[in-house]
């Protein structure tokens, strides 16, 4: 059941970055409305795809890698939504809505699991560990969108065009501004993410750190994020280079959530092999 509803969820993330695309075109205020209502839709259809997985199953969808996906992906969405309520960029929903297609796409794609849970992974740090993570990649993800925006934005400026994007997107300061605010609550959020991991892998493994494949991602990701957000507390680190490193460090985080399970073995269960 909640593999038909991930499927009319891609559906109406489909048909939000089709709007999404129109409103590049035809930057209507009735688009500017329509798109995230579109994208709402389907987060809450795709919040309806998790409870039912939940009621079903008794355990979050987080544990294998399609399930992980999907979370994921719906943490994206809604923090953008979130993130639209307050600051109304509708503009940032052309590169969320297209990345939330593709994963709940991949999602379904990948079919239902079966079996039983773990035992080891019968427990509240769970939940925990993985809310936190992801919530922390899905903050990032907005970084991303703006820093993508930023070069863009950048480019247009130096060559002087004045095209549909140059109207819509935000100026330089605006978008650099944002980049650091979503920084600023992401690292925490990973940071938090990543010790609640280790406190669950000395109570699982008896070792809070095992240079695991996904711990050293982690950790390699948790230290690009803090150089970035420390030069530019300390040493005015902005602009062009840090919307290329925040763009850098999200290319790490999807890279190895995609493909490290299969290219690196971890002893992560599940969606964290």
């Amino acid at each position: 059941m909640d593999v038909t509803l991930l499927k009319v969820t891609a559906v109406f993330y489909l048909l939000g970055t089709g709007s999404f695309i129109v409103y590049l075109v035809l930057p209507k205020a009735l688009l500017s409305r329509l798109s995230p209502l579109i994208l709402l839709g389907g987060f809450l259809i795709h919040t309806s795809a998790l409870g039912v997985h939940f009621f079903q199953s008794g355990y979050p969808a987080v544990t294998q890698f399609r399930e992980a996906l999907s979370f994921y992906c719906w943490f994206m969405v809604g923090v953008y939504l979130l993130f639209q309520l307050k600051y109304h960029l509708t503009v940032l929903g052309c590169i969320i809505a297209p990345l939330a297609f593709l994963m709940s796409l991949a999602a379904f794609a990948f079919g239902v699991g079966t079996g039983e849970l773990p035992p080891e992974l019968k427990t509240y740090w769970l939940l925990l560990h993985v809310t936190l993570a992801f919530l922390g990649n899905a903050v990032f993800s907005l970084a991303f969108g703006v820093s993508l925006m930023y070069l863009l934005q950048e480019f247009q400026l130096k060559k002087k065009k004045t095209n549909v994007l140059y109207r819509l997107f935000p100026s330089l300061e605006t978008l650099d501004r944002l980049n650091y605010v979503f920084l600023v609550w992401g690292f925490p959020l990973m940071t938090l993410g990543i010790i609640t991991g280790s406190l669950w892998a000395g109570f699982r493994w008896g070792n809070y750190w095992s240079w695991d494949p996904r711990q050293i991602s982690s950790g390699i990701t948790w230290l690009l994020y803090g150089a970035l957000l420390h030069g530019r507390i300390t040493s005015g680190l902005r602009g062009k280079k840090a919307a290329v490193l925040t763009i850098l460090g999200f290319a790490v985080v999807l890279g190895y959530f995609l493909l490290g399970g299969s290219v690196f073995p971890s002893r992560h269960a599940g969606s964290f092999e």
